[in-house]
């Protein structure tokens, strides 16, 4: 009876070069997934506009031609970079944190709300003051928001996922009510709320554009959120509970404590975002105000593989399509349908990037090719 080898064939020289090659560069391998998955959506993008009778290189001209060509368009989309790069932070702590937070867009809401209280009724404040209160009451109500969905997780085992979906659904039906009564200028025939005042708005940095100093905050923001998740006692309880909640509690880590945290901060980041929104570019809040930006931060920060500095070249990019796709629409004629479809595309195909990502990185990490 012959004998069974248990012993398998090792792998072949040119198939370990491309399991260490795969290990090492795991960073560049998903940027390049994630351009190629961007480049596969605006592909079908492009042959979807040629069927609509739209020359789709015309469409790219104007794509590029209006995010970059003039100093407006560069200031609008470093101004549409902002929120996004707040809503994609926000998302990105929750992921390294163990939870899946989609609760960004009605942070961001509830951010602008805080914020508008401050700078629209809050008189005969310096500038200076004006401004930092302004933020930090976004930064409160935000955190506030979140913190509902967390108390729902920590207390009540609800899942954070449907807490933060249908408090989105909340905030938008309770500023829906604001500025229909409590917030809205009596003088208004305009469902609004009140317009903040002059000492409360964020000075302007690049003349004839609406660039303002929101966007040189949240680069220090970012700079900040890099060192709290990756220099900080704080942040590696985070990654840690994020990583194995079990073995984190066994280790000795305040397993509620680094959650409160971790949504706080979310939240805080997200209603940030808002209040920058608010004090920069509106002034005040109308229906459709954040324009998305909470979902969208969602599929910046999966490009941005949750890290700070990739999130923040991912929200470039997502500002530079936002700002091109409306050139696009006035330029090129392209229907706004069409235009959202194609966004929907991008993110869809970032969001699968990013799966594609990780389980290419459990396959090379696990030794399994």
């Amino acid at each position: 009876m012959s004998e069974l080898s248990t012993t398998s064939n090792p792998p072949s020289p040119i198939k370990e070069r491309i399991i260490l090659f795969a290990r090492n560069n795991m960073g560049l391998i998903s940027t390049l997934i994630s351009t190629l998955a961007i480049g596969l959506a605006l592909l079908i993008g492009g042959i979807l506009i040629a069927f609509a009778g739209i020359d789709p290189f015309d469409a790219i001209t104007y794509l590029v031609k209006g995010s970059f060509g003039n100093r407006y368009g560069f200031g609008e989309t470093l101004t549409r970079f902002v929120p996004l790069l707040f809503c994609s932070l926000s998302f990105a702590i929750a992921h390294k944190s163990g939870f899946f937070n989609v609760g960004a867009e009605g942070q961001l809401l509830m951010g602008a709300v805080g914020a508008v209280l401050v700078g629209a009724y809050i008189d005969g404040l310096h500038p200076i003051l004006h401004v930092f209160l302004c933020i930090v009451a976004g930064i409160i109500f935000g955190a506030i928001w979140a913190g509902i969905a967390g108390f729902l997780k920590i207390f009540l085992g609800s899942d954070e996922l449907i807490n933060t979906m249908m408090l989105n659904y909340v905030a938008i039906l309770l500023v829906d009510y604001l500025i229909h009564g409590p917030i809205k200028p009596p003088e208004s025939y305009l469902y609004v709320s009140a317009t903040i005042l002059p000492s409360a708005k964020l000075p302007i940095i690049l003349s004839k554009s609406p660039l303002h100093l929101g966007f040189i905050i949240s680069l220090l923001v970012t700079a900040a959120v890099f060192y709290l998740i990756y220099r900080t006692p704080i942040g590696y309880q985070m990654r840690a509970v994020g990583a194995n909640r079990r073995a984190a509690s066994y280790a000795g880590i305040n397993i509620v404590w680094a959650t409160i945290v971790a949504l706080l901060t979310t939240g805080g980041l997200a209603g940030m975002g808002g209040a920058m929104e608010l004090m920069g570019t509106q002034f005040k809040i109308v229906n459709g105000f954040s324009a998305g930006y909470g979902y969208d931060g969602i599929g910046v920060a999966v490009m941005g593989r949750y890290n700070p500095i990739g999130i923040l070249l991912a929200a470039l990019l997502f500002a530079v399509i936002r700002v091109g796709m409306g050139a696009m629409q006035r330029g090129a004629g392209v229907p706004f349908p069409l235009l959202n479809v194609i966004q929907g595309l991008i993110i869809v195909f970032v969001i699968a990037s990013g799966y594609l990502t990780n389980k290419l990185s459990e396959t090379v990490i696990g030794g399994r090719a």
